[in-house]
């Protein structure tokens, strides 16, 4: 199939092209960044219309823009640009649409990058596409959330960490866990719905962290704190212009996470998270 991903050279955009490509799918790259093989410019304040929609068979809409702080320019930078994307795809007849959600996204969620799939998702399935939910995706080389957490492990031997009610649970879920259970879902006839993909046993902040430590042959001494405390001094840098790798809305989703999601969908045995 020719299949179009938007977000493509981010982290887990990236790692479905490549697995979609050993799959032996043609993949068109939408991105910002220039890509390897075939890649079209592209960011969420692009035009629909301008994109050859009408030529794939399948979208998988990955991207997400991070410099919006406030709910009312993610609204503006990545709700309704979204929006647009998906309607356009379906008026344009592609057969599988697909998007990419999170954990963070459900009925009640605080953060504002949980709101903003959330409202995503409600348009998306008005319209009959698939909405996925991953869990803290991780890999050898993580991106995103994951990548952000591997790179504080490097700042000092001691390291507070937030801390709350029952640990901050994460569900997590590999990359190719992940990539094997879309490519899975492409290749059968797949219904509306949605789907979360994540390990069904969650682990604690603290575990994860302690993980990826002994990973890297790093010794480190973790000392827990209120999650608000480094929220509050995440917002403040954030309203003072200085830019982190890690956001306070990002702590609010892992503080406020979905403690039961369905993630019944996955028969298989996912990978243990080591």
């Amino acid at each position: 199939m020719r299949i179009a991903i938007t977000g493509a050279s981010g982290y887990v955009g990236s790692r479905l092209c490549q697995r979609l490509e050993r799959e032996g799918h043609e993949i068109l790259r939408l991105s910002r960044r220039p890509c390897e093989g075939t890649w079209v410019p592209f960011s969420l304040s692009s035009s629909p219309t301008d994109l050859p929609l009408s030529t794939i068979d399948v979208l998988i809409h990955a991207a997400y823009d991070f410099t919006s702080l406030d709910w009312d320019m993610t609204v503006e930078t990545n709700v309704n640009p979204s929006i647009k994307l998906l309607q356009a795809s379906r008026k344009a007849g592609v057969k599988q649409i697909l998007f990419i959600s999170s954990m963070s996204s459900f009925e009640g969620c605080r953060s504002v990058y949980g709101r903003a799939k959330f409202m995503i998702e409600r348009a998306a399935l008005s319209i009959g596409c698939i909405v996925l939910r991953p869990g803290l995706v991780w890999g050898n080389e993580a991106g995103g959330v994951m990548g952000a957490l591997e790179r504080a492990l490097f700042l000092s031997p001691v390291l507070p960490y937030p801390s709350g009610s029952g640990g901050l649970p994460q569900y997590l879920v590999h990359e190719e866990d992940l990539t094997d259970t879309i490519t899975e879902i492409l290749s059968t006839d797949q219904k509306s719905d949605v789907i979360s993909i994540a390990q069904p046993t969650p682990v604690t902040l603290h575990t994860v962290l302690e993980t990826i430590a002994f990973r890297h042959g790093k010794r480190r001494f973790f000392i827990p704190i209120p999650w608000q405390i480094p929220w509050v001094a995440l917002q403040v840098a954030e309203r003072i212009g200085i830019t982190l790798s890690f956001r306070s809305d990002s702590l609010l989703g892992l503080a406020y996470g979905n403690q039961t999601p369905d993630t019944t969908f996955f028969t298989g045995d996912f990978r243990t998270f080591s």
